[in-house]
């Protein structure tokens, strides 16, 4: 859970961890020493880019979530993972997974983002 280590990289939170590592097609328990350097790149654009369409749609708005204005976020419409278990993947139409990592809820497809070694990882 390196991504939500406060101390290597603040306020990236859940939502925009498990959205950004779907898009870099990594799996949640995958060691973050094993991870190449070319995709550590493409995690990277994914984060910029995750970020990016949520600063522009306001945010995530999960329950009671409201910026200073007091208007919701509209990014949770996007999501294409978290919070979405037993739904399709919108990349490949797989039903997608909630594991735990770090004791918190984690989404993602165990087709796009297979485990080390390649075998489909469901985390259980």
């Amino acid at each position: 859970p390196l991504l939500l280590d406060q101390r290597f990289l603040a306020g990236l939170g859940n939502i925009y961890t498990d959205e950004a590592l779907h898009r870099a097609r990594l799996h949640p328990l995958q060691m973050a020493c094993r991870v190449s350097g070319k995709k550590a790149r493409e995690l990277h654009r994914a984060i910029l880019a995750v970020l990016g369409e949520a600063i522009a749609a306001g945010g995530s708005s999960i329950s009671d979530y409201v910026d200073g204005a007091g208007r919701s976020g509209a990014y949770q419409s996007a999501h294409r993972v978290y919070g979405r278990e037993g739904q399709p993947c919108p990349d490949c139409g797989t039903p997608i997974r909630r594991i735990v990592v770090a004791q918190r809820g984690t989404w993602l497809c165990p087709r796009c983002q297979r485990a080390a070694g390649g075998r489909v990882n469901t985390g259980r």
